[in-house]
C-alpha cells in the first residue's frame, strides 16, 4: 500500500503538488522543495483545482511556490472555479462555459465582475434585497426558546419576505439551526409561530414540517438531499408524488414531463430529466434540490451551506432563486459560514457564539467585512446588540 494513502487530504494534496514542483525539473534529483530550490528551464506545472483541501495559510504558500516558479522561467496552468483565486494568482485566464471557450481575459486590467458575466453568459443585475424596515407589522415567523445540541433558548425572528442569515464561527451552532427547526435533529424544546400556528419543536419531524410548508436543502447533498442512483425526475417530483398518479398507478409520463419543466424553470444542465442525480455537476445537483422544494411555494425555507462546492456560475442562479422565492412570499434563514455569500442574498444577518444570538446585523449594515467583524469579535461570547437590537 502506497504510503500515501495514510496521510490526511491536505497532506495528500501538498505531497501532489511538490511532486509535480520537482517533476517540471526534470525529475526529484535536479531540485529540492525543502530546500527552496526552484527549476527552470521552461517546465509547465497543471494545477487541476489544488485549494479545496488546503488551509488559507497552505494556499498562501502555494500561491507563493507558483509565483517563483514562474519567475524562473517555467509556466503555469492553474485550474479553478474560485475566482478570486484566478484574480489572484493569474496573468490570463480563459473561461470555459458549456464545453467551450466563452473568452479570455487579462486579470490586471479585470475585475471579478468581468470573469462572472463571462462565466454565467450574461450581464447580471445586482441582487436587491427586498426591504428591510417592515414597520410595525407583526413577524410571520417567531422562534423561542430553542434548544439542542449546542444552542440554548434561541430565539429569531423573521417577516414574510426576508432573507436572514445565520452565522458564526466553528462550534457557535449557527448551522444546527435549520435541523432543529425542521425536526431532522431532535429539539429538547422550543416553539414556532408560523402563519398563525404555534408548533412545539420538541414533538417536530421532517414530514410535519413539510405539511406545513417548511422545507429543508441541506448541505449535505448527496447523502441528505437526494438519492444518487436515481434520475433527477426521481429526485424532483418525490414531494408531489401524489399529483402524478393516474387513477391507481404512477403515471411515468407525466412524471417525468414534470420534472422537465421545473428543471427548466431551475436551469438545471443538461435538459435530460432521466439522467442520474449523481451524474450532475455539484452547481446543478443543487438547483435539482432547490427544485425540488421551491416547486411547493414553501411558507418557511430552511439552507444550510446553499453554495458550498458550487461554481460561481450555478451560485448566481442559487443567489437568484433564493431571492425569487423571497419576492413571492416565502421566509428564508439561511445557515452559512460564506460572509460574502450573505452579504449577497440576505436582507439581515444575526451572529451566533457558545449556542445563542449575540449579534444583528440589517440593511446597509450587511457587508462580507461587517460580518466577519462580528463573528471574531462574538470569541468572547458577549451579547454584541444594542438594546434596541435584541429580539
Amino acid at each position: 500500500m502506497p504510503r500515501s494513502r495514510g496521510l490526511s487530504p491536505v497532506k495528500r494534496a501538498l505531497l501532489a503538488i511538490v511532486r509535480a514542483v520537482e517533476e517540471i525539473g526534470g525529475g526529484p534529483s535536479t531540485t529540492g522543495a525543502a530546500s527552496g530550490a526552484i527549476p527552470g528551464g521552461g517546465g509547465v506545472l497543471i494545477l487541476d483545482e489544488p485549494t479545496p483541501f488546503l488551509p488559507r495559510r497552505d494556499v498562501e504558500q502555494l500561491f507563493s511556490l507558483v509565483k517563483s516558479i514562474v519567475a524562473a522561467g517555467n509556466s503555469v496552468i492553474f485550474v479553478s472555479h474560485d475566482v478570486d483565486e484566478v484574480v489572484e494568482i493569474t496573468d490570463r485566464a480563459t473561461v470555459l462555459r458549456d464545453g467551450r471557450v466563452a473568452g479570455t481575459l487579462i486579470t490586471r486590467d479585470s475585475n471579478k465582475q468581468d470573469f462572472i458575466e463571462l462565466i454565467v453568459g450574461r450581464r447580471l443585475e445586482a441582487l436587491a434585497p427586498g426591504p428591510t424596515d417592515f414597520g410595525h407589522a407583526a413577524p410571520d415567523l417567531v422562534i423561542e426558546e430553542l434548544t439542542g445540541g449546542t444552542l440554548e433558548d434561541v430565539r429569531i425572528s423573521a417577516h414574510r419576505g426576508e432573507v436572514v442569515g445565520l452565522t458564526g464561527l466553528i462550534g457557535s451552532g449557527f448551522d444546527e439551526v435549520p435541523y432543529l427547526v425542521y425536526g431532522a435533529t431532535p429539539a429538547h424544546g422550543g416553539r414556532l409561530r408560523l402563519g398563525g400556528e404555534s408548533i412545539d419543536l420538541s414533538q417536530g419531524s421532517p414530514a410535519a414540517a413539510v405539511r406545513r410548508g417548511i422545507v429543508l436543502v441541506p448541505g449535505d447533498r448527496q447523502n441528505a438531499g437526494a438519492i444518487g442512483a436515481l434520475s433527477v425526475s426521481d429526485n424532483l417530483t418525490m414531494p408531489v408524488l401524489g399529483s402524478l398518479f393516474n387513477r391507481l398507478a404512477l403515471n411515468r409520463r407525466r412524471m417525468v414531463a414534470h420534472a422537465a419543466r421545473v428543471a427548466a424553470a431551475f436551469d438545471v444542465v443538461p435538459r435530460d430529466p432521466l439522467r442520474l442525480f449523481s451524474q450532475l455537476s455539484g452547481g446543478n445537483q443543487q438547483k435539482v434540490l432547490l427544485g425540488k422544494w421551491l416547486q411547493m411555494a414553501p411558507k418557511l425555507i430552511l439552507l444550510d451551506e446553499p453554495t458550498q462546492g458550487v461554481d460561481v456560475g450555478a451560485r448566481q442562479r442559487v443567489f437568484e432563486a433564493i431571492r425569487r422565492a423571497a419576492g413571492e412570499g416565502a421566509t428564508i434563514l439561511c445557515a452559512s459560514s460564506d460572509y460574502e455569500q450573505l452579504a449577497t442574498i440576505c436582507d439581515r444577518v444575526l451572529i451566533l457564539a457558545r449556542g445563542r444570538v449575540v449579534g444583528e446585523l440589517a440593511g446597509p449594515a450587511v457587508s462580507k467585512e461587517n460580518i466577519a467583524v462580528h463573528c471574531y469579535n462574538s470569541l468572547g461570547g458577549e451579547d454584541l446588540r444594542n438594546p434596541s437590537e435584541s429580539p
